[in-house]
């Protein structure tokens, strides 16, 4: 059985352009405010030296601070050196107690760095170094002020770090779980579409399936009787037309349920006067004019004199230099008619555009005409005419 060494767990977060700022401004003040307090460093070359170390200092710690994920072993080899470097720096400056404060740097980088048992011995370690060299170099009393104050600033340091690295922390778990969740979101879609693919398998095997296999059976007859019995055959080929019709209808409707409907169930007049206002708004006056009673119509009716309204006012707006139009919808008895006439200049030749071809295709389909003309009195008309007989 073979055995992996545990990875140490990701402690750190990579550091901000506002931490690396903090850091070289808490090193300049505190160096700084000791070089100006302790005058009789400038009467030797001390005060040269202590610069020196504290940019060793910031620049030591500036470094270390920009490894995402340091090792315990570097970790421990940068508090060493900056341990060493503070020192020094104690030295230089006749121990003057600003100086360190710099330790709470240290304290900062080991606790964000290391496990929190190691982080805790480490700090004791140096809080025992720097007690130790004030006993040796000054007397008991300036020892337990160090201790005490140092030992503040040691718990306050530790207790802040701690949560900023929680907060570090709770915030990559977050992105971590966002990111999951995007992922699982993304395979609910994609189980999602593969059983809309096999429900529409299904669905066509059931109905287009059926009305194909009935129809070529039917076909079979006609080829079979065509000579010797013409009147069976006539029979069978209608029954097959009726199949064939019957057949595209349940294709439509099954189109129609997977395409949402560019209506939003509202009722053709009120979905009408939404596309009149948004040309009004771009400024194009349109009226509207509604003859007979609204009656419920297919979705396959209502989508083409809807799209026959939103092609002629799209072209209207871009194209006809018109300044007004007229949108009239007739529910007659036998027929649902819509009529569009601007009064701007007209189309220059006979030619369908793309929109008006697709708009006639989509009418002929249920049966219906579209007239699309110049006027007379200037301005282009077209005029959909569709039988209520198609109507669901």
């Amino acid at each position: 059985m073979s055995t992996s060494t545990p990875q140490r767990p990701h402690y750190t977060a990579p550091s901000t352009f506002s931490q690396f700022l903090a850091l070289h401004f808490t090193v300049l003040a505190f160096a700084g405010v000791t070089l100006f307090t302790q005058r009789q460093m400038w009467q030797t070359s001390a005060w040269f030296w202590y610069a020196l170390g504290a940019l060793a200092f910031d620049l030591i710690a500036d470094r270390f601070s920009r490894i995402e994920v340091p090792s315990v072993r570097a970790t421990i080899v940068v508090q060493i050196g900056l341990t060493i470097i503070l020192l020094i720096l104690l030295f230089l400056s006749d121990f003057f107690f600003l100086t360190a404060m710099l330790s709470f740097l240290i304290v900062s980088a080991v606790q964000s760095c290391l496990p929190r048992r190691q982080a805790y011995f480490a700090h004791a370690l140096l809080m025992g170094v720097l007690w130790l060299t004030y006993i040796l170099y000054t007397d008991f009393n300036a020892s337990v002020q160090i201790l005490l104050g140092l030992g503040a600033g040691f718990i306050f340091m530790i207790v802040f770090t701690q949560l900023a690295t929680s907060e570090q922390q709770a915030r990559r778990d977050l992105e971590k779980a966002n990111a999951l969740l995007a992922e699982y979101a993304a395979q609910v879609e994609q189980l999602a579409t593969m059983r809309e693919r096999n429900r529409l398998a299904r669905e066509v095997h059931d109905t287009l399936g059926h009305y194909l296999t009935v129809i070529n059976v039917q076909l079979e007859v006609v080829t079979k009787l065509i000579d010797a019995n013409p009147v069976r055959a006539k029979e069978a080929a209608v029954k097959a037309k009726q199949l064939a019709s019957e057949g595209l209808g349940e294709v439509r409707r099954s189109v129609s349920a997977l395409r949402p409907s560019p209506l939003e169930d509202k009722p053709l007049p009120e979905a009408i006067r939404g596309l009149i206002e948004t040309s009004r708004d771009a400024g194009l006056m349109v009226t509207f004019e509604q003859t007979g009673t609204a009656r419920v119509l297919s979705s396959e009716m209502e989508t083409v004199l809807y799209r026959a309204v939103q092609e002629l006012l799209t072209n209207i707006r871009k194209h006809a230099h018109a300044s007004a139009a007229n949108v009239h919808l007739t529910y007659a008895t036998d027929t649902v008619s819509l009529r569009v006439r601007d009064n701007g200049v007209g189309r220059k030749n006979d030619a369908d555009s793309v929109g008006l071809s697709a708009l006639r295709e989509r009418a002929a389909a249920l049966n219906g005409t579209v007239l699309a003309e110049n006027h007379l009195e200037g301005g282009f008309v077209l005029e959909v005419i569709i039988p209520v007989e198609r109507a669901a």
